[in-house]
């Protein structure tokens, strides 16, 4: 960063030793805020692509559910008429 000294705040263009530590110490927290800003954005960049992968994953699987479900589907329709063919050849009772 570059130093910034207003010539009315300082006529003689000298630094004070309070000014200049503040100066140092600003760039070298504006520089670890930096490096943090860095390290979150590749952190966020790995997730995302984490992410990515994981709905890639998910979506191979959607046909394999679709099939399951219709199974499921497929076999529960079969007992349920099955059911409704044994109730239907029960014989009833006229007692």
């Amino acid at each position: 960063m570059s130093e910034i000294i207003r010539e009315e705040d300082n006529p003689s263009g000298e630094i004070s030793k309070g000014d200049r530590y503040f100066m140092e110490q600003r760039d070298l927290i504006l520089q670890d805020i930096g490096q943090t800003m860095d390290s979150i954005l590749n952190n966020l960049n790995g997730l995302n692509i984490s992410l990515e992968n994981f709905i890639a994953v998910g979506k191979e699987f959607e046909s394999v559910s679709d099939l399951w479900s219709k199974f499921y589907a497929g076999v529960s329709g079969a007992e349920e008429v099955q059911t409704g063919d044994e109730n239907e050849t029960e014989p009833k009772d006229d007692s």
